[in-house]
């Protein structure tokens, strides 16, 4: 049943005082309006909501440019826990020359630390000629320590399909990684609490100035320099030394390591895993300057007549590069939504499938012969769980599930997200008190060509989802639009939206509101 809500009788001024626009103003059946009043109104529509339990997104940079990769413990209690992890191969360096305690003419390398190194994403503040940092985009309980594990990957990453080379590779978040070799200092796990006052890293050397049987230490500092030579926030993870002198430093000169091709299929990466009940998540860049990562730290000592004439520090530097994937351990929604309201929740979270029209009620408003002015949905935020707007979503994004033909659904962009990008919407809009309020799409191109019965408009359901940045439509190589939703999402966030009963949620329901004008 279609509720009128309120019809107002108005004379529209560009059909009474400029008879061209009648041309441009058109009914629902394609036929050309010559009566110059009109009388407008609008109906609000119930629409049909089914949550969405995602088992995984794609999560790999082969095909797509991935901006964030999420590294902690994620648990929002009206969300599911997400423990996020990364895995990556390392950049192939050429010429490595070293072994430890082998002289190279007068010249011994000893190996002294290896770090992982993972520059924050951080905004820096300056006050009274002082700088410091806030990082970016932190989740949970930043107090909280979640342990950090580094493995050895013994998956192979490749760029094509094993199954048909002459496709692309794909690797989704819930993909699994063989390999149990722990790298991480005394096989420790690592507790990671994200603090922008981690600009520095202390660590001991071996003072070989003296010779090289001295064992007493000195403190060494790492830092880390941006394109601006500011000192900014990282984390610093110590490996352990023994195991990757063993698996790398006294392979350096091995065939292991004598082509690109030749040290990937040797070392295939490493797992970078987080694991606990509660903490916090962190975003890492890991295509960003100062680039991420494992970084061998090694002394050369310069002999003359067997004593040391002068000592000289170094590193080699290992980038995490080449094929990399986010890895989202899920667990399920510890305080389950009440009666009449749906999670939305990116990364492999949940989404939402909206149903607004079936073809019996496309057929009963096209029989009205209404000229359609707009057409939006609205979806109002739960606040009595979400009160802090900068913790949710920024933005949804809607698309609809198509058959393709083949028996299988291909996720299809809305028209309006590519012929009316500008007023689409999807933004979280704010209360006055800032308090969330709600998230607004316009649908007026989708509506008004379903009415119409253009070809390639139907009523199946669109979907509600995160927003992710490889969302919005993008050019073909034939310069049309590619219509097709990419499956990524690596935006963690989660919101309780109100779902479309007038019941529990009254002029807060999710609905459908067209607005229309018609011949009097």
């Amino acid at each position: 049943m279609i509720r009128k809500i309120g019809v107002l009788g108005i004379s529209l001024l560009c059909f009474t005082a400029i008879t061209s626009c009648e041309k441009d103003f058109s009914e629902v059946g394609t036929n050309i309006i010559t009566n110059d009043k009109f009388e407008t109104g609008e109906i609000l529509l119930d629409v049909e909501i089914t949550p969405i339990d995602l088992q995984n997104v794609q999560a790999d940079n082969i095909n797509a440019s991935i901006s964030d990769y999420w590294l902690g413990v994620y648990n929002n209690p009206n969300g599911k826990k997400i423990e996020a992890s990364i895995v990556s191969q390392l950049g192939y360096i050429s010429g490595l020359k070293t072994q430890e305690n082998v002289v190279d003419g007068d010249t011994i390398f000893n190996l002294d630390k290896v770090i992982l190194k993972l520059p924050y994403q951080a905004t820096a503040k300056t006050s009274g000629g002082v700088t410091s940092y806030k990082l970016d985009s932190i989740l949970g309980d930043p107090n909280t320590a979640v342990d950090i594990q580094v493995l050895q990957n013994e998956t192979f990453l490749n760029t094509l399909d094993p199954l048909d080379p002459t496709k692309k590779n794909s690797f989704f978040s819930d993909a699994e990684y063989l390999g149990n070799t722990v790298l991480n200092e005394n096989s420790t796990p690592y507790s990671f609490k994200p603090k922008a006052s981690d600009t520095i890293f202390k660590f001991n050397r071996i003072d070989r100035s003296i010779s090289l049987a001295n064992t007493t230490t000195y403190e060494d500092t790492l830092r880390v320099y941006n394109a601006q030579g500011a000192n900014i926030p990282f984390l610093a993870i110590p490996l352990d030394l023994t195991t990757m002198k063993s698996i790398f430093w006294d392979e350096f000169e091995n065939t292991s390591f004598s082509s690109k091709d030749d040290f990937d299929e040797y070392f295939k990466g490493v797992k970078i895993i987080a694991f606990g009940n509660n903490g916090a998540m962190a975003p890492f860049n890991l295509a960003s300057t100062p680039t991420p990562s494992v970084d061998f730290y090694y002394t050369k000592s310069v002999l003359e007549a067997g004593n040391v004439k002068d000592t000289i520090q170094s590193k080699y530097t290992f980038p995490l590069s080449g094929i990399r994937n986010s890895i989202y351990k899920m667990s399920p929604i510890a305080m389950q939504s009440t009666a009449n309201k749906f999670v939305i929740q990116g990364t492999a979270g949940s989404s939402a499938e909206i149903k607004i029209l079936d073809n019996a009620k496309v057929q009963e408003l096209k029989a009205n012969n209404w000229l359609i002015n707009d057409a939006s949905l609205t979806f109002y935020v739960d606040q009595t769980i979400n009160t802090e707007a900068n913790i949710i979503p920024q933005q949804l994004f809607l698309y609809q599930n198509k058959d393709n033909g083949a028996g299988e659904i291909t996720p299809t962009h809305v028209s309006d997200a590519y012929n009316e990008t500008g007023t689409f919407g999807g933004r979280l809009i704010l209360a006055e008190d800032e308090i969330p309020e709600k998230y607004t799409f316009r649908i007026t191109n989708y509506i008004t060509n379903l009415l119409a019965g253009e070809d390639g408009f139907t009523t199946e359901p669109l979907v509600l989802k995160v927003y992710n940045p490889t969302d919005f439509p993008t050019t073909n190589s034939t310069g049309g639009v590619n219509t097709n939703v990419k499956t990524y999402n690596w935006n963690p966030r989660a919101v309780t939206l109100l779902d479309g009963s007038e019941t529990a949620n009254g002029t807060k329901r999710a609905v459908l509101k067209i607005s229309y004008s018609k011949e009097k």
